[in-house]
């Protein structure tokens, strides 16, 4: 068999069907009375385990609550746990899927028509979080926070190009590790030198599909990756699995293929494939303030993302149609996210790693989880909530470092508490530091200096109020050095030597070597 199926005996699981109500309770347990003798009351019993509704598969039960546990009992929960296969307990499958350098705004009801459909099609079933925020402006330090669940302050990936990069603390747990413990085959491919195994990011997977490149031109494109992606999936297993895929396409060079650049590039370059943007030349000359940054210039390279962005979403709807044909997508929880935004002048630069405004930080979110239909939801929420998320929804037991919340309650509908956003980094000088809470954004850089932003009435963080603010920069500031206080790195420091293959790879990018 290819991947595990589900046992087939549970109409309920196909796919926007939900459970008959009597399997659905919805409040909370009841608080256990202390027992007059001291001991341990006997577990409570749901609905459908009390009328017996478990003989419809003819299986007992494969997890009963602990009566100490007080968290509602969600429906997103017990839809999964009945994935429950007849004789041996069947996990969900997770697919993660990490776009890199994709604006919140290219996915969504805000994204230009036409331009990302398979994705929207994507959140017809799934849960999109429209407020969700990395914690770090660059790939490194943002999928170190995704796999590890805490902040780059703690798990230590990033550093800057002028004084040296970090990979993942010696000591740093990530998702991979209680998912592995469970069973799971775990495997990742990705597209970028910062998330192989020099870095660290990615160890804890048992296998390790790397490609680098000589040049940001010559990539493993999006089609090739599906592809790899597709022929994992196709491997003989018997376990269940959790695959992480990367996606590198709209990072720069921007240099979408046909019939992307025909349908979204300017009209002088639909056809003119000679017209690239993002080539080590244009970066370097960003790097020493010699590229012109008009409008002009920054348009045409924004329709080529635009085509970057539009290549990546029909491959990655070529992946997602691969996991229906093969009869996974009934058992498959499915992530896509992006890393990082991309500045297109929205503050008067261009790229990514060197700001934390929202151009950068603020990404994509949706989660399928078979069986629930869909959903938008606007409250805030942050990379560092995916670990603990994915360990609920497969019923696994999470790491005591993951600093993150589940959305299992937010998607429930049990869980409204705010949920502060850290984020902090800066590919080419001293950190930068963004704290995120109730409406408002403090961003901190290296020298002290402060800006303050009201995102209720300036969502594009125009006019900085730290000056004129009534009390509010300080009440974040106050916020912000409590939070910081309150996180140490979690051990084993990870100085990466940069060899010469790897000097060679971040000059390709732009982002080592000299201007020419």
């Amino acid at each position: 068999m290819v991947g595990p199926r589900p046992c087939g005996r549970r109409p309920w699981l196909s796919r926007g069907t939900l459970p008959p109500p009597l399997l659905l309770p919805s409040a909370p347990f009841p608080k256990p009375e202390p027992h007059p003798t001291g001991e341990r009351p006997r577990p409570y019993q749901s609905n459908w385990q009390a009328t017996g509704r478990a003989s419809l598969c003819e299986c007992p039960p494969r997890h009963l609550p602990d009566p100490t546990d007080m968290r509602p009992f969600s429906p997103i929960f017990l839809t999964l746990s009945l994935f429950a296969g007849c004789g041996q307990p069947a996990r969900p499958n997770v697919v993660v899927i990490v776009i890199d350098t994709l604006r919140a705004d290219r996915v969504g009801p805000k994204a230009p028509a036409g331009l990302t459909p398979y994705l929207g099609k994507f959140a017809e079933g799934a849960v999109s979080f429209d407020q969700c925020h990395a914690h770090a402006p660059w790939t490194l330090p943002s999928c170190a926070a995704i796999l590890s669940g805490v902040h780059p302050a703690e798990h230590g990936a990033g550093g800057n190009l002028e004084a040296g990069l970090h990979g993942l603390g010696q000591d740093v747990g990530t998702l991979v590790q209680p998912f592995a413990r469970a069973g799971y085959d775990t495997h990742a491919i990705v597209n970028v030198a910062f998330l192989d195994k020099t870095f660290g990011v990615t160890r804890d997977f048992g296998g390790l599909d790397a490609v680098h490149f000589k040049t940001n031109i010559e990539v493993r494109r999006a089609g090739p990756t599906t592809q790899a992606a597709l022929s994992w999936l196709d491997r003989e297993r018997d376990e269940p699995f959790l695959l992480f895929v990367h996606y590198f396409d709209p990072h720069a060079v921007y240099d979408p293929p046909q019939p992307f650049r025909r349908r979204f590039a300017e009209p002088r370059d639909q056809k003119n494939q000679s017209f690239v943007f993002g080539t080590r030349k244009h970066m370097m000359a960003l790097r020493a303030g010699q590229l012109d940054l008009n409008p002009e210039v920054i348009g045409r390279a924004e329709a080529l993302y635009n085509g970057e962005v539009a290549y990546t979403d029909a491959e990655v709807g070529r992946l997602l149609d691969g996991l229906s044909e093969r009869g996974l997508d009934q058992n498959s929880i499915v992530v896509i996210t992006g890393d990082h935004g991309e500045e297109f002048l929205d503050h008067g630069g261009f790229e990514h790693g060197h700001t934390l405004y929202d151009e950068l930080t603020h990404v994509p979110l949706m989660i399928r989880v078979p069986g629930e239909g869909a959903q938008r939801i606007s409250d805030t929420v942050r990379h560092v909530d995916l670990a603990p998320t994915l360990c609920e929804l497969a019923d696994l037991a999470p790491l005591s470092s993951f600093v993150g919340r589940s959305l299992v309650g937010l998607m429930g509908g049990t869980d409204s508490q705010p949920r502060p956003v850290l984020a902090q980094g800066n590919m080419w000088g001293p950190d930068l530091t963004s704290y995120r809470t109730g409406g408002w954004k403090l961003i901190r850089a290296g020298d002290g200096r402060e800006e303050l932003y009201d995102l209720a009435s300036d969502p594009h963080e125009q006019r900085d109020l730290a000056g004129n603010d009534g009390g509010n920069r300080a009440r974040l500031a106050e916020q912000l050095d409590l939070a910081l206080r309150g996180m140490a790195a979690l051990g084993g420091s990870n100085q990466v030597e940069v060899t010469p293959q790897l000097q060679s790879w971040l000059e390709a990018l732009g982002y080592a070597g000299e201007s020419q």
